[in-house]
């Protein structure tokens, strides 16, 4: 069990070393054992059972040495705590009864000191580079007092190993924020496999099929018309399986258009598919269906092109420091999710071949054409794999 408040937490690790409870006091008094005012509750646990150990025939503990020992003085003395010398405490289940109570003042201590609150940051020492910082954003607090960080794995600290803790009121609050997402992103292990829970929240948007004759027909319709980019948002997201069958996805592919990330953008569509490697996302970005891919002169990106990519590229950077608020939307998506642009008509002066595969293979970034996309519907029922994927290859290490 966790709490989101530090408070009770405290309270509870402070009984430990308030004194023995009224149970403790009543056994020792019926036993005529005499515990000492002020006895912790562990330590008076552990008394008693070294009392009745050969009565009730319980295990004997084996002594302890002066690491062992010099360990508990290290913590105790942290918050003055007064332990018996060596030869007074005899026994290891004696010793780590004082050790549970130091290591309670000690938590108590901090937890008092530091008032941590859901939200907060807490950095803290990496424990195998213990030169870096290490960033965690609080999600709640166990009972033992260990402060729990959002992302899993876990990712956790006790109150006494954080160096600092930044308030959500910190003026630097948000950047050490970042931070902790970008470490939890870095953390993460093989986040494509999602569970059916996380699927779940993609109900609204999979796509039970493949494309259709009338699907072919309403994007062929489209194009014959359309002089801007609108048309084609509106023609695909009535037919989202028009975008569906250029990935493969044969556990399933989910079409979800204008996705919001943040405050400052907005995709045209996010396509992901399941297969048995795990979930894959996929961001595209429409543009107009007469724009051209070069420049007439130089054969270089167009102004259009160049104005995609960057989009691609905005929403990369946005995920990067905004990952885990995104994955409680788009389960399973990754800093690298491979970009698509849809833009022009294929023309054969202006097939930017070179530049499709430049940004393929350096930026993960697919460039194609609405006639390319009207073609791979048409091929739908024939491919075993999307035709993205049958050109990229972009499954072949992975099935």
């Amino acid at each position: 069990m966790t709490e989101t408040n530090w408070q009770p937490v405290a309270d509870a690790l402070g009984h430990l070393y308030a004194g023995a409870t009224a149970e403790q006091h009543a056994i020792a008094d019926e036993l005529m054992f005499p515990l000492a005012p002020g006895t912790p509750t562990p330590v008076a646990a552990a008394l008693l059972r070294a009392h009745l150990a050969k009565p009730l025939r319980l295990r004997e503990h084996p002594p302890i040495d002066e690491p062992e020992y010099d360990y508990l003085t290290r913590v105790a003395d942290e918050t003055n705590l007064q332990v018996p010398v060596l030869e007074k405490i005899g026994s290891r289940d004696l010793l780590n009864a004082w050790l549970e109570v130091a290591w309670a003042r000690r938590t108590v201590h901090h937890l008092e000191h530091l008032r941590p609150e859901v939200g907060d940051v807490a950095i803290t020492v990496r424990r195998r580079k213990p030169e870096e910082d290490r960033y965690g954003q609080i999600s709640s607090i166990s009972l033992n007092g260990q402060l729990n960080f959002r992302g899993g794995l876990g990712r956790r600290a006790w109150p006494h190993t954080v160096k600092r803790l930044a308030k959500v009121s910190d003026a630097d609050h948000g950047e050490l924020l970042t931070r902790a997402r970008e470490e939890v992103a870095a953390e993460g292990r093989r986040p494509e496999r999602v569970t059916n829970r996380e699927l779940a929240l993609l109900d609204n948007w999979k796509i039970p099929r493949r494309s259709s004759l009338a699907d072919c027909r309403a994007l062929q319709e489209a194009l014959d018309s359309a002089t801007e980019e609108r048309p084609m948002q509106i023609v695909l997201e009535n037919h989202p399986a028009l975008l569906a069958n250029v990935i493969t996805g044969n556990h399933g592919v989910w079409v979800r258009p204008q996705v919001r990330l943040g405050d400052q953008y907005v995709s045209d569509f996010l396509i992901a598919s399941q297969t048995s490697a795990g979930l894959r996302w996929h961001l595209v970005e429409l543009e107009c269906p007469t724009a051209r891919l070069t420049n007439v002169g130089n054969q270089r990106e167009s102004p259009t092109l160049r104005h995609a990519i960057e989009q691609i590229q905005d929403w990369r950077e946005w995920l990067k420091t905004n990952l885990l608020a995104a994955r409680e939307k788009l389960p399973g998506i990754t800093l690298d999710s491979r970009g698509l642009i849809i833009l022009g008509r294929e023309d054969g002066m202006d097939s930017a071949r070179e530049i499709r595969d430049r940004r393929s293979a350096n930026d993960r970034i697919e460039i194609r054409t609405y006639d390319w996309l009207l073609r791979a519907a048409r091929r739908a029922d024939s491919m075993a794999w999307g035709l993205l994927d049958e050109e990229t290859g972009d499954l072949d290490q992975e099935w």
